[in-house]
């Protein structure tokens, strides 16, 4: 057992945000300020702390004084890195981002997938099938290729269906390049069953896709269906992007 004195200790870390919409916006906010604004609040504490007598006698005490501005040093600015696809090369935009370039370009080296299995429960076939569309229609673009998959829609969305159904899937393919499972939202205990399974038990390249984030407009899920592609390529060893690296 272990006492803690509650004087001298405090709460740290935040519940469950998923749960609270709001609190997560607000959460959020605070983590993305730019630098200007980071700079103002400093500063403006720096302020609230001179102009407060009790903090300034205190600070005083202690024989300390703080400056009303943070130090100021020239930084150095390094050059854009060009990044590399396998026709073309770019300068990534102000917000440093290439996602719109890589989906419309080959990638360096793209694995074809062709013997994959696709596993998902009955509730939601609609959503399993708005991926296979929006993968189809995506891969083209991005120079891959992607097969018919064999598909296992399971009555429940249990973990031991998931296991049985993975593990007979697997038993009765000759060469399985990839698994992908959709789960429902929330279900953190399906996908660390699913992962354990395909990394440790029954080793297969496997993406797990939330159902949440197949939710919502075209546009979208199309996104999302983008950056899986890409997490897949990565998995079956193809290469992406590189830059230049100089001798």
């Amino acid at each position: 057992m272990v006492l803690l004195v509650p004087e001298l200790t405090f709460l740290t870390g935040l519940s469950d945000l998923r749960s609270n919409s709001r609190m997560l916006k607000e959460v959020m906010w605070e983590m993305i300020q730019s630098p200007q604004q980071h700079y103002q609040r400093l500063t403006g504490l720096l302020r609230r702390i001179r102009d407060t007598p009790d903090a300034s006698r205190e600070l005083e005490r202690w024989g300390l004084c703080l400056d009303t501005d943070i130090y100021r040093t020239q930084g150095h600015i390094l050059p854009g890195e060009r990044i590399n696809l396998r026709h073309c090369s770019f300068l990534p935009a102000e917000d440093l981002g290439w996602h719109r370039e890589v989906t419309k370009e080959a990638p360096i080296a793209v694995i074809s997938i062709n013997s994959w299995l696709l596993i998902y429960p009955k509730r939601l076939q609609h959503l399993a099938k708005d991926l296979l569309a929006a993968m189809r229609s995506s891969c083209g673009s991005m120079g891959m290729q992607v097969g018919q998959p064999a598909v296992q829609e399971l009555r429940d969305d249990r973990i031991e269906t998931y296991v049985r159904s993975i593990q007979s899937s697997l038993g009765s393919q000759d060469k399985v390049q990839l698994l992908l499972c959709i789960i429902p939202s929330g279900r953190d205990d399906v996908y660390r069953a699913i992962k354990k399974l395909c990394c440790v038990q029954t080793p297969v390249p496997s993406q797990v896709i939330n159902a949440q984030s197949l939710m919502g407009h075209p546009g979208k899920i199309r996104s999302v269906v983008q950056k899986v592609l890409l997490q897949i390529n990565c998995k079956l060893g193809g290469q992406l992007w590189g830059v230049d690296i100089p001798l």
